[in-house]
């Protein structure tokens, strides 16, 4: 009886409807929040597995790159791109799996990745898919949240170059760097005096003349001196960049009459830097003096024998793909002052007076066959107070010349690759830039 009271007097109150209504809305009400714990949820395991993901491309474009840069050189590995892809894959397995962590076990994840190697770059692609399960979905016939997901990377990797490094040793390299080096010297040396009452300009190094031991007894910078400085912090440039294995191969060519063979090319830069270091005392010209400058002969610079002479020293012109494929580049640093002449050693001179540089086919022929030329122009300073008595007027032929040099090195050189650098400072930002452009090039043309 008081139960039907009850009953009765819940019918008759007007707030029973709200219970009511409530009672009916709460079910759905309650599916939603659930529904949307368990979305939050597949979202916090997306994410985790997307992170995963993005470490399994990493570290499969990475493990492929060091297998490459590991086993390049080697000649047991014929196999190498896709010894180095099948690394890069199961390194990416493993990576995804171990990043995932128990996001893999809730949702069942299974990944899988492509590694793929074009020229010098590298790709990789990792997809996953999987399935939530859902706690309150259930109710809502929503048993499971799919997911899915990809990640992609790539590296282009370096390339292998080769650098053959061809200096202008001539007397004329002799030349103290700067304008106040060269009116020092000229005020202290005593070479010719007769001929040049004002003083020579040059730091001879033939038998029998001073000039060179005195700009080192005074300590005057002579360009063969800022260039060797510069070829070995281009050697200590080249060796903290390498991104793979003997990435790069330095030669050093000194040349005069002939190219010889000074530093022979290779990965360990030891000799070259010790080579570059002794320009001065050992390469430039001393006309015939000694077995260094016997193999280069002495007197005018000979353009048209340096492609040739550098070429019985060089190896193969590749695409730098691989170490048996080097990408080469042939620097001439010079003052582009072309003269047949030569010198015997014993005061003797045949061959023309200094005459304009037109002997440029080796240039072509190195571009033909694979090469880029890049010149470096140390600018010839016109002759002081010239002696027109001299060798036949030889101060003013070579004065004469000096305005066409640059047109002319310029038609030598590979398209953008001249360059012209006059001071101790710019010959080394020179030769800095010389060799970042090459690494420019050859990262653009795979």
């Amino acid at each position: 009886m008081i139960r039907a009271n009850l009953l009765n007097r819940f019918g008759r109150d007007a707030s029973a409807s709200t219970a009511v209504f409530f009672a009916f809305c709460a079910i759905p009400m309650i599916g939603i929040v659930g529904i949307g714990i368990d979305y939050y949820t597949a979202l916090a395991n997306k994410a985790r597995l997307d992170a995963a993901a993005d470490a399994a491309a990493i570290a499969g474009i990475t493990a492929a790159q060091q297998y490459i840069s590991a086993n390049s050189s080697s000649q047991t590995d014929p196999g190498l791109t896709s010894n180095a892809i099948s690394a890069g894959q199961t390194q990416a397995g493993k990576a995804f799996y171990a990043n995932a962590g128990k996001a893999k076990t809730l949702v069942n994840a299974v990944a899988s990745a492509v590694v793929a190697r074009s020229g010098q770059t590298l790709t990789a692609s990792v997809n996953y898919t999987g399935a939530q399960a859902t706690a309150f979905g259930k109710l809502f016939r929503v048993p499971t949240f799919s997911l899915a997901g990809h990640s992609g990377s790539s590296l282009t990797m370096g390339s292998y170059l080769d650098f053959y490094l061809a200096l202008d040793m001539s007397g004329s390299m002799g030349l103290p760097t700067s304008t106040a080096g060269q009116q020092q010297l000229m005020a202290i040396n005593p070479d010719d005096r007769n001929q040049y009452p004002g003083g020579c300009q040059f730091a001879c190094h033939f038998s029998g003349y001073q000039g060179y031991s005195v700009a080192k007894n005074n300590s005057i910078t002579l360009r063969v001196d800022s260039v060797g400085k510069a070829v070995q912090n281009l050697i200590q440039t080249a060796n903290s960049t390498q991104t793979l294995k003997n990435q790069y191969r330095i030669g050093i060519y000194p040349f005069v009459v002939n190219v010889m063979q000074a530093a022979a090319l290779s990965s360990n830069f030891t000799t070259a830097t010790t080579v570059a270091g002794q320009l001065g005392t050992t390469y430039l010209d001393t006309g015939l003096a000694n077995t260094t400058t016997q193999v280069m002969g002495s007197g005018g610079t000979h353009f048209e024998n340096v492609f040739p002479g550098v070429q019985q020293y060089a190896q193969t012109f590749g695409d730098g793909s691989s170490p048996t494929k080097p990408k080469a580049f042939l620097f001439i640093v010079t003052d582009g002052a072309d003269n047949n002449q030569t010198y015997d050693g014993n005061g003797n001179w045949t061959g023309s007076q200094p005459q304009r540089p037109n002997n440029f086919q080796y240039c072509q022929t190195a571009q033909q066959q694979g090469g880029t030329v890049a010149i470096l122009y140390i600018p010839y300073q016109p002759i002081y107070n010239p002696n027109l008595s001299f060798a036949g007027d030889e101060d003013g032929k070579v004065n004469a010349v000096i305005p066409n040099i640059p047109g002319d090195l310029q038609a030598c050189a590979s398209p953008g690759y001249f360059f012209t650098a006059n001071s101790d400072t710019d010959i080394n930002n020179a030769m800095q830039t010389m060799f970042a452009q090459a690494l420019r090039a050859a990262r653009l043309t795979q």
